[in-house]
């Protein structure tokens, strides 16, 4: 558990060292920027752009801190040491982990007493049966709440309490990647020869090559996030529709979770509540069950 504290501190400290590199580049080498801040041309336009960049790196960190929605089971084995650890699980919680989270969609519409009799999905490593759109992440050791995907970057779990914090982060770093590189692209020295212009320009290229990589992934990343906040979907939903027990009883382009752009968009931005997805699907259930 140690260790992997200290990966977390390494990745997010790398992260912040890049951030500020680029910035101190900028500010360095005679670009817009510099000209705008250092020299006082353009106050306006460097603060506006300093604020951007303390907005996207406060929003990493939003992300990285904020729990995603770990489930604290009634027995947490820690797995350094294998020592048991008693924590309280609260009634809300307990309300989400109803029987009906893996049912068939076409079982829940029917009464109790008719339903077929499905295995339920169960979490081996917490021992539970956890929520509806829940699922254990191995590098977490534990089940979170609408779970999308784990973090390489950010060493930390997207879920349901930090997704839309994520969305933020992707759109605030894709516009600072783009601003950043207009500033360097036009900040470029023209010389006569490849070896003088490389000579002179190697750590803007350097600054460019990086920013190119990143917001390639970045920009690829907000995008899909988009795609998933307007359709009520998660990463792990998209990828693995067909071992997803609840999702794969149901037809190809059929989402139980879609309640309309608009209504998709307000959930993921504005509702802060643990939502009870299981209530969710039974009532698509049911409707879908009338139109058929």
């Amino acid at each position: 558990m140690g260790g992997r504290c200290g990966f977390k501190v390494i990745v997010r400290l790398i992260h912040t060292i890049l951030c500020i590199a680029i910035l101190s580049t900028l500010l360095w080498k005679e670009t817009g920027l510099r000209w705008a801040l250092v020299k006082g041309n353009d106050l306006v336009y460097g603060s506006v752009f300093l604020c951007l960049f303390v907005i996207s790196l406060i929003m990493y960190y939003v992300v990285c801190l904020t729990d995603p929605g770990y489930i604290y089971t009634y027995r947490f084995k820690k797995r350094c040491g294998q020592v048991n650890v008693e924590a309280e699980i609260s009634e809300e919680e307990m309300e989400c982990g109803g029987s009906d989270c893996n049912i068939p969609l076409t079982e829940l519409s029917k009464p109790l007493d008719k339903r077929n009799r499905y295995k339920y999905r169960f979490c081996d490593y917490c021992e539970i049966q956890p929520p509806l759109r829940s699922k254990h992440c191995e590098d977490c050791q534990m089940c979170v709440r609408k779970y999308d995907h784990h973090c390489p970057w950010l060493e930390t779990c997207v879920g349901e309490r930090n997704h839309r914090y994520f969305w933020w982060f992707l759109f605030t770093t894709a516009l600072l990647i783009t601003w950043t590189l207009v500033i360097i692209w036009d900040s470029l020295v023209t010389e006569n020869t490849w070896t003088d212009w490389f000579h002179t320009n190697i750590v803007l290229f350097l600054d460019m090559l990086v920013l190119v990589l990143g917001g390639l992934v970045v920009t690829g990343l907000f995008v899909f996030h988009t795609y998933l906040m307007t359709n009520g979907l998660t990463t792990w939903e998209t990828a693995s529709r067909e071992s997803i027990t609840y999702l794969k009883y149901l037809d190809d382009e059929y989402n139980p979770f879609d309640q309309g752009c608009c209504r998709n968009i307000y959930s993921f931005m504005c509702v802060s509540d643990i939502q009870k997805w299981e209530t969710l699907y039974a009532k698509r259930a049911r409707l879908k069950d009338g139109d058929d």
